[in-house]
């Protein structure tokens, strides 16, 4: 009878663990993912240099980056695991020159692409505000370029993955660190 009840008990909690570790393989990686956006990226000491010179506009073919909000996607598969970066120029204040470099992708539904998340061509003003808005086509979340990547309108709450760039001057360069 102890033979009994402790194979009983055996199964019984393998099969709980068997469940818990089912449960585990669908769960990790969705929490990992989540985790990836709202932690800033730990930088490798790595970057990419653009030249800015000959950069068109993804809509209109024009020069781009030579005003400020005007931005670029761009991909790279070094970088944000091959999913495009929108590269924006924007002025701070006691800076001639200062651009911004996120993920294309969106933090709703990682909708991603030229054709998804568009480059922004201007800064528009709302209210006393100016903004650089950026548009995901999937479900119409807005993010701000200008202020770190935040949500102006969701479905998306939590702003695009920003990574640290550099501009030269000197160059016509930019840097941008992974």
């Amino acid at each position: 009878m102890n033979l009994l009840l402790s194979r009983r008990f055996f199964l019984k909690k393998l099969s709980e663990l068997v469940n818990g570790i089912g449960i585990s393989f669908v769960f990790l990686p969705l929490l990992n993912c989540e985790r990836d956006w709202v932690i800033s990226p730990s930088l490798k000491g790595e970057y990419i240099e653009l030249d800015l010179t000959n950069e068109k506009s993804d809509v209109l073919g024009l020069p781009v980056l030579n005003f400020v909000g005007s931005g670029v996607t761009k991909q790279f598969n070094q970088i944000n695991y091959g999913i495009p970066l929108i590269i924006v120029r924007i002025k701070k204040e006691g800076k001639e020159d200062d651009f911004r470099c996120f993920s294309g992708m969106c933090t709703h539904d990682q909708c991603f692409g030229k054709d998804k998340v568009r480059a922004p061509l201007k800064i528009e003003t709302i209210g006393s505000n100016k903004v650089c808005r950026v548009v995901c086509t999937c479900h119409g979340s807005e993010f701000d370029l200008l202020n770190n990547g935040v949500v102006l309108k969701g479905p998306a709450e939590k702003p695009l993955r920003e990574f640290k760039c550099e501009f030269n001057s000197n160059k016509n360069t930019i840097k941008i660190f992974f």
